[in-house]
């Protein structure tokens, strides 16, 4: 809930005293625009739902997807381990009922798992493979996805009798989890918040924040983010300042900071331009160095957006986008998929030939 702050003045050596009240609105967004925002992203024009909204990248599979019964699930995606996550949308309350029809889509989605959920949700399987794969990484095989399903349900407000059927779904293995959003209008302007109310995911899903601090160092893709127009610049800016940035909201908190400060010392870090391939490598050894850059500082070359820093040492570089290994080939000799999100784990061996092909070529 949005609360609006008052000031008032008291009649005591002129202090004030804050109070707050509800914020009301008129406004109530319809399912159709709401699930619209939840689609929109500020990462990369991939089908990522918002991940600062999920607390997660989640990959849009299908919208409005029909079942068995003839029935329509709002969405469908896929989490980094490759579990199937249904999102089932209320415009007011969600009461108890709106759990047994998100059970219903699981129970129908559940059925296909590997490729033949590929196969079944997407009517461009081979497409859906590769973008599936750039998403997932070295995180789980193909064969895998949807071994396991979860239940997202978003409402404006939850009868606290449906946090109840979570709790004993959650110990029948099933993974239910309660987002409430508040609308509010300021004049023209329409706003979303969003809240966690109920969360019963296995640890498996949401590792423990400590996770970073005590796993070994890994290889990841990560997206430079081209800007469109003066993109080789922006790559020799990035050589030139020793960084890797991210951008989202460019706001604290946000999943840019959350991705760059996932990284650790020793993590190796391969760069991928979207539409070239990769175009350099090299290694974290400062995870500290994290900064977020305020808007129309020195630095701020991208006008607002990758504020996001963090420095990297680079190994060994492409001076010329042009010169980056290609989509095709990094698929086809090192089976490795184009990132489908801005960092992704990516297998030790087939990391560690490409960049030994990279050190080569440079």
């Amino acid at each position: 809930m949005l609360f609006e702050v008052n000031h008032i003045k008291t009649t005591t050596k002129r202090k004030t005293k804050a109070t707050i009240k509800l914020c009301k609105t008129f406004w109530n967004p319809k399912e159709s625009v709401l699930e619209g925002c939840l689609m929109s992203t500020a990462e990369t024009e991939a089908p990522i739902l918002n991940s600062d909204v999920f607390g997660e990248p989640l990959l849009l599979i299908s919208n409005q997807v029909k079942t068995r019964h003839r029935k329509r699930a709002d969405i469908l995606a896929l989490d980094r381990m490759g579990n199937g996550v249904i999102v089932e949308l209320k415009r007011n309350e969600g009461s108890l009922g709106v759990e047994t029809q998100a059970l219903q889509y699981l129970a129908d989605f559940s059925r296909y798992q590997g490729q033949d959920f590929i196969s079944h949700f997407s009517k461009e399987s081979n497409d859906m493979n590769e973008t599936i794969l750039g998403f997932l990484g070295a995180e789980v095989n193909i064969k895998d996805i949807n071994k396991n399903s979860r239940i997202i349900l978003m409402a404006r407000a939850f009868d606290s009798t449906l946090f109840s059927m979570g709790e004993w779904l959650s110990t029948r293995g099933v993974a239910f989890r309660c987002v409430a959003y508040s609308p509010v209008a300021f004049g023209r302007k329409q706003c979303l918040s969003f809240s966690v109310v109920f969360d019963r995911s296995p640890e498996l899903i949401f590792p423990l924040s400590f996770e970073s601090r005590t796993r070994k160092p890994a290889y990841y893709w990560h997206n430079i983010g081209l800007s469109k127009t003066n993109k080789e610049q922006w790559w020799r800016y990035l050589v030139e300042k020793k960084k890797i940035t991210t951008s989202f909201y460019c706001q604290a908190g946000d999943q840019g900071e959350r991705i760059l400060k996932k990284y650790i010392a020793g993590d190796t870090v391969i760069a991928y331009a979207t539409g070239f391939g990769a175009i350099g490598w090299g290694v974290i050894e400062k995870p500290n160095s994290y900064k977020l850059l305020k808007s129309g500082s020195p630095e701020d070359v991208l006008n607002g957006f990758h504020l996001h820093r963090l420095d990297i040492k680079w190994k060994c570089v492409f001076d010329k986008l042009s010169d980056a290994i290609r989509p095709e080939v990094i698929r086809d000799k090192y089976g490795l998929y184009h990132p489908i999100s801005t960092s992704v784990k990516v297998d030790e061996q087939k990391a560690r030939r490409l960049i030994e092909d990279m050190a080569n070529e440079g």
